[in-house]
C-alpha cells in the first residue's frame, strides 16, 4: 500500500485521511520517522517557528525506542539528539473515537508539552499521519497535522 500525501492538502482532507488510517502495529513502532509539515500554507510555514518557540528547534521527527516509548529527534549542528521522551499507548482517539496510538508527554515536561498529545495512524507502509492536540480550553478542539515518513529499507 503506497499513498502519497501532498503537502498542500486541506485540513478537511487531512481529517478524512486520518479517519481512514489504520492502527500502528507494534512492529511498525520501530526506528526513526522523519517529520514533514502538511496542510494550508499558513500551517506549513508556522510549523518550524512553532517548534522553535516551544523548545523543539531543529525538530527532525520521532523515534520509537521501545514498544511503549518514543522520543523527538532534534538536529544540533552535524548530529542529532533525543529530546522530550513520550509514552506510547493504544487508546481511543479524541478526534473520532476509533483506535489510535497516542504519544503523551509526562507531567514534568516543559510547557506546553505537558498539555500535548499526538495521535498517530498509518496512511501507508512508510507514512504516519499525526494530529497534535493541546489540552487547553478552546485549543482542545483544534488539531495540528503532521506526517512522519520512514525511508523504505
Amino acid at each position: 500500500m503506497t499513498t502519497q500525501i501532498d503537502s498542500k492538502i486541506s485540513l478537511s482532507e487531512l481529517r478524512q485521511r486520518f479517519q481512514q488510517g489504520q492502527l500502528l502495529s507494534v512492529e511498525q513502532r520501530q526506528g526513526f520517522w522523519h517529520a514533514r509539515f502538511v496542510g494550508p500554507l499558513w500551517l506549513r510555514l508556522s510549523g518550524m517557528p512553532s517548534c522553535y518557540l516551544s523548545g523543539l528547534w531543529g525538530w527532525q521527527g520521532k523515534k520509537f525506542t521501545a514498544e511503549n516509548a518514543a522520543t523527538n529527534v532534534l538536529k544540533r549542528g552535524d548530529h542529532t539528539i533525543d529530546a522530550l521522551h513520550m509514552k506510547v499507548t493504544e487508546t481511543v482517539s479524541k478526534i473520532d473515537s476509533k483506535p489510535v496510538i497516542t504519544l503523551s508527554y509526562p507531567a514534568p515536561s516543559p510547557i506546553p508539552w505537558r498539555w500535548v498529545t499526538d495521535e498517530l495512524r498509518v496512511i501507508d507502509d512508510h507514512t504516519l499521519l499525526g494530529m497534535t492536540r493541546l489540552h487547553l480550553p478552546i485549543l482542545r478542539y483544534f488539531t495540528i497535522p503532521f506526517l512522519l515518513e520512514k525511508k523504505p529499507s
